[in-house]
């Protein structure tokens, strides 16, 4: 009986590891597949080259008429590199409907319409920073025009500005409903 025993514990057994094996937690790998690299991907968009104004000598601005007397060029100047420099991030969520340009002729988040990831943090922050420009602007074009207010500067400037907007980008029409810019 003991050779029995002996001979059963020698015999190589029939036992083999099974076909699926489950892992519980994704290698580093894995993620970096899948995307979840948020992240660098903000960090990257951070550190993109930023476009800026186009640069005129100062002879160019005074053969266009120009008033270089005062501080109001390098004001305005300032505020259309604001305006600039968050065009290529505004195009993008215009065309994910995350942002849309409103009646009013500031840009207005949509987060409920919008397709894809972003950053609500990011969003707000550029939609601030552009509201604010495009405001600063209005007012001091209503300052340069006699009998008119930052209202009728803001809503000729957003029926000019309508024809530049990116195509496919959310516009609000005049019942207060978001639609898609056709072109």
């Amino acid at each position: 009986m003991s050779r029995l025993i002996l001979l059963a514990l020698l015999t190589p057994a029939c036992i083999k590891a099974p076909d699926v094996v489950l892992v519980d937690r994704q290698t580093m790998l894995e993620e970096q597949v899948s995307g979840e690299l948020e992240a660098l991907d903000q960090e990257l968009r951070e550190q993109v080259l930023v476009p800026t104004s186009a640069d005129f000598s100062r002879g160019q601005l005074e053969a266009a008429g120009v008033d270089l007397g005062d501080d109001t060029l390098s004001q305005v100047t300032r505020v259309h590199a604001v305006l600039m420099s968050e065009l290529e991030l505004l195009d993008d969520l215009l065309v994910r409907r995350c942002v849309g340009e409103a009646l009013t002729g500031l840009l207005e988040e949509t987060p409920t319409t919008c397709n894809g990831r972003h950053t609500a943090q990011r969003t707000t922050a550029a939609v601030h920073r552009v509201n604010r420009a495009r405001r600063q602007l209005w007012e001091f074009l209503a300052r340069t025009a006699a009998g008119r207010t930052a209202a009728d500067v803001a809503r000729a400037w957003r029926d000019a500005h309508l024809e530049g907007v990116i195509c496919g980008g959310q516009v609000q029409t005049a019942s207060g409903a978001w639609e898609v810019k056709r072109c």
